[in-house]
């Protein structure tokens, strides 16, 4: 530790001699290195609280479930997280909650760290995932109960944290219990020496989210303005380049009968013009085709407006979810499972494998390999309901037991 500690010091060195030449990294140091504490306290200076440490704003959206369970025990609870966006989102939903204070983590500083504890009563910490801050968890190993929640270990993280095995050894078994992800994390775990008594399986807390339903009123703008009501509607969402032309080509071979609106929503908006051009070269103007904003209800409606995915999905028969039928490793099919819809994905997915796994155990997701299988897919299928993954999958009510042990 005093190695760790007197090369931190060094970089600290040599990084406030850079800062002096750049703004937005001497901006980023005095957030997290200057905060006042002392300002940010609860008002029963008595009461024990939970400090729940993120790294950014998607460790906090997965965390939220968790939070919330908390706060209904009654817990008060310091949300510490390292970037902006993370502390913004968590403001955004806690700012005015006196059962919540939400500070910057202080980079591993062992000096704020033990203020920190000192000013607050630490009774537990919670890590988010597995970040392995040396000083953090000395000191909340030393003061408080410290557990890793949704911990895993990639192959890459697995390599580095080996390098310093020895520290990474003496760091994770400060933790009470490390909550993993899967068998394969606490595999990985167990080379890096921790105690086996200490590590325990727990599902991904993605399966706790909750996301925001449609209502009504929205539904029903959709259906007068944009969605054909009385057609079987496909969403494609997070396309990326190369799937529109295959969804064209799908879509202009089962739409014969007019049955199908087709609704691409690309992960990149600024490719819009490529994907018109990518209709045009296939339909040749004999399917129509238009842009979310025109406000028509066409053929095909290529959505040019950020943030509305998740409700095309609530709308949606026929979900399929991009970046999988081209060499990019998938994005997210949890919002469609949410709102019981089932994925259709191509065969890249390797960013999300674990939720594609359990997914296809349940008969939950539809994995294509070209065209071909896609409009076979569409013109056999039947509407499943997928909603039980999420019930099915939800462990938080083990994770809490765990914490109240």
């Amino acid at each position: 530790m005093m190695i760790y500690n007197l090369l931190r010091f060094i970089l600290y060195l040599v990084i406030s001699g850079v800062s002096i030449f750049n703004k937005k990294l001497r901006l980023f140091f005095k957030k997290r290195l200057c905060q006042n504490f002392k300002n940010n306290l609860f008002e029963d200076r008595k009461t024990e609280i939970i400090l729940i440490h993120m790294s950014s704003v998607g460790e906090f959206n997965l965390s939220k479930e968790l939070i919330e369970r908390l706060l209904r025990k009654n817990e008060k609870i310091i949300i510490s997280i390292m970037t902006d966006t993370g502390k913004e989102a968590a403001e955004r939903i806690y700012g005015n909650n006196q059962n919540v204070k939400v500070i910057y983590f202080p980079l591993d500083d062992y000096i704020l760290l033990l203020r920190i504890f000192e000013l607050y009563k630490i009774k537990k910490t919670i890590i988010i995932e597995t970040e392995i801050w040396p000083n953090l968890y000395s000191i909340a190993g030393k003061k408080s109960e410290l557990y890793i929640v949704n911990g895993r270990l990639t192959a890459k993280k697995m390599k580095s944290y080996m390098k310093m095995k020895r520290l990474s050894k003496k760091i994770l078994n400060k933790a009470s219990k490390i909550m993993v992800q899967s068998e394969e994390d606490k595999e990985r775990y167990l080379k890096l020496e921790v105690e086996k008594n200490k590590l325990k399986i727990y599902k991904n807390l993605k399966y706790s989210i909750k996301y925001e339903t449609l209502t009504e009123e929205r539904k029903n703008k959709y259906f007068e303005t944009i969605i054909s009501k009385d057609k079987k509607i496909i969403v494609c969402g997070s396309t990326r380049s190369g799937e529109e032309k295959i969804w064209i080509e799908v879509f202009k071979s089962i739409n014969s009968e007019k049955e199908y609106q087709l609704i691409i929503v690309p992960r990149h908006i600024e490719r819009i013009d490529e994907i018109i051009n990518e209709t045009d070269n296939i339909l040749y103007g004999k399917e129509s085709c238009s842009l979310f904003s025109e406000n028509k209800k066409s053929d095909i409606v290529i959505v040019n407006k950020m943030g509305i995915l998740r409700e095309l999905y609530q709308i949606a028969d026929f979900v399929f979810v991009g970046g999988t039928l081209v060499n990019i490793g998938g994005h997210s099919i949890l919002e469609p499972l949410f709102y019981g819809k089932l994925p259709i994905i191509g065969s890249y997915y390797e960013n999300i494998e674990e939720i594609v796994k359990e997914a296809e155990k349940m008969g939950f997701v539809k994995i294509v390999n070209d065209k071909d299988e896609i409009t076979d897919y569409l013109r056999k299928s039947q509407n499943i309901d997928t909603s039980e993954f999420f019930r099915k999958n939800n462990e938080i009510d083990g994770i809490l037991e765990e914490l109240y042990k």
